[in-house]
């Protein structure tokens, strides 16, 4: 699971050992359960890497609970209606808050990237289908289809 070198932390890269220390700590010592900031734990058994780092080392790749199988049929309605409904004045969507959600409704963690994904792959094929001279934020391509045609969309 070791990754490249991350040139822009200028920060060495994982390796299978540091992989391992991040689930020991994690899995076997309960570092989750134990400390409010579990990752500035780690951190001091691993003094390279910035808790920061650390953290989303086991959100996106080492955490066992995630769940990286392409979303169901179920989830994909569940993402765009989620982001029909809690949509921000901004046209910003808080894909944390989200993957919280689907983890309450669907029982599994899903990596944040997962739904993203498929989010701004739907997105594309919604824009698509609009004329290509027409602007339109998230809200406005989410009404820009009645929910049946999105289904459909979905669906394919």
């Amino acid at each position: 699971m070791a990754t490249e070198k991350n040139s822009v932390t200028k920060e060495p890269p994982f390796t299978d050992e540091v992989d391992k220390i991040i689930i020991e700590c994690m899995v076997v010592k309960e570092y989750e359960t134990k400390f409010s900031n579990p990752f500035a734990e780690i951190k001091k058994e691993t003094p390279e890497y910035k808790a920061k780092r650390i953290r989303q080392r086991w959100i996106d790749q080492l955490n066992p609970k995630l769940n990286r199988k392409p979303l169901n049929d179920e989830e994909k309605v569940y993402v765009v209606q989620w982001i029909k409904d809690n949509l921000g004045q901004d046209d910003k969507i808080e894909w944390k808050r989200l993957i919280s959600d689907m983890e309450k409704k669907f029982n599994t963690l899903r990596p944040d990237n997962i739904p993203k994904n498929y989010w701004y792959s739907l997105k594309r094929k919604l824009l698509g289908k609009i004329p290509q001279d027409e602007k339109l934020e998230n809200l406005q391509l989410l009404s820009f289809l009645a929910d049946k045609e999105l289904k459909q969309i979905i669906d394919n």
